[in-house]
């Protein structure tokens, strides 16, 4: 809300400026405040499974499926992002302050979520959140094609739409650092992130640019359900990694020894 307040008054260009502000702070806080964690000494003999390296993290089901949600939902985050605006100002002809104050109920929302989701997930398991979650995403592109009432029921919408920021800890680190062995959580972060900037925050603004060029810009709204369908489909397959239901679980004995 404030850039796009800035932007009118003084300029898009000026407004890059302001823009990259809370990245620089954000590194200066990182090099005040983080601290360098010298790594425990391990002793493992040549034919320890800690030596399997990236083979026994592409193994785990769990890691794959959380790339793929990776994917899926950084590609829904950009693409709405990227097109969104244009479409609200475009195609529903809001004009350019209504569009940032709806935009910015995403950030509110995603603030708020980012604490309340991760939590619930504690208390019912990853895997619940994780299936139910995407589905209320499919509401927010919905809403921005076919809802025609008061711009606060839009917002009302969006807010809700974007809940699925809140899982995004969940597939991104939580879960796969719950899932495999603490020497490859690492390797499994790496994957989930790298995996999802390249194919998700790349390609996806890429191939949704094409369709609003060819079919108009209501094309990448319909992209964004089906991303979010494929993220809770592929959330079925997860299995629960929550310490909670772990303990409770028959096979907790088996992990433990492992």
């Amino acid at each position: 809300m404030v850039l796009v307040a800035f932007a009118t008054a003084y300029g898009w260009r000026h407004a890059f400026f302001l823009a990259g502000a809370p990245g620089l702070l954000a590194a200066v806080l990182m090099i005040l405040m983080i601290r360098e964690e010298a790594p425990a000494k391990r002793v493992e003999s040549p034919g320890s499974p800690q030596k399997a390296g990236l083979r026994s993290v592409l193994a785990d089901g769990n890691v794959i499926r959380c790339v793929m949600i990776s994917i899926a939902f950084v590609a829904y985050l950009v693409v709405t992002w990227a097109f969104m605006p244009l479409y609200l100002v475009q195609v529903r002809h809001f004009d350019a302050a209504t569009m940032s104050w709806l935009m910015g109920v995403l950030g509110i929302a995603a603030t708020l979520y980012s604490f309340a989701i991760p939590g619930l997930s504690d208390r019912i398991g990853r895997r619940p959140v994780m299936i139910a979650i995407p589905v209320l995403a499919l509401i927010l592109p919905l809403g921005a094609l076919f809802y025609t009432g008061p711009v606060w029921g839009l917002a009302a919408i969006f807010f809700v739409g974007w809940s699925f920021t809140g899982i995004m800890p969940l597939f991104m680190a939580t879960i796969p650092a719950e899932s495999v062995a603490a020497v490859h959580v690492g390797s499994a972060l790496g994957l989930c992130m790298g995996g999802s900037e390249v194919l998700g925050g790349v390609l996806a603004p890429l191939a949704s640019g094409y369709a609003a060029d060819r079919m108009g810009l209501e094309a990448p709204l319909w992209g964004l359900l089906g991303l979010a369908l494929a993220g809770s489909l592929t959330a079925l397959g997860l299995r629960e990694t929550a310490p909670r239901f772990r303990e409770r679980s028959p096979d907790s004995v088996h992990d433990a020894i492992d």
